[in-house]
């Protein structure tokens, strides 16, 4: 769980929210609850991303370009999932799940999505 206020991520020193950081869901609250408890908090952390851009308090990054926030991902967590990956490995569950006359078989492990993705 990250420390948050309906949200907003708190710096845990000051106690004060960090501009331009936001959480919602499990991280948000603790594993608990299920998709519809999801839906409510992801609306308060919406509410209060629109209410920080109302009052300016937004994120002015140097490079606002698609480019650096990929780069910034990769130098942060090499081993992320692109929206492209996430639609194959999609693909290959459901898939999976066809063969065994199930709707899908999830992998269940980043290094099994990796290996899935020829990037073991």
């Amino acid at each position: 769980m990250i420390l948050n206020q309906k949200g907003r991520v708190l710096n845990p020193e000051t106690q004060q929210p960090q501009v331009g950081e936001y959480t919602a869901g499990w991280i948000k609250r603790g594993p608990n609850g299920v998709i519809g408890t999801n839906k409510p908090d992801a609306v308060e952390t919406v509410m209060c991303m629109l209410e920080d851009l109302a009052h300016g308090q937004t994120l002015t990054p140097a490079r606002p370009d698609v480019a650096a926030l990929a780069e910034l991902v990769k130098a942060r967590q090499p081993d992320y999932f692109s929206y492209v990956d996430w639609q194959r490995l999609n693909e290959m569950e459901l898939r999976r799940g066809q063969e065994q006359g199930r709707p899908r078989v999830k992998f269940t492990s980043v290094a099994e999505m990796l290996a899935a993705l020829g990037r073991a």
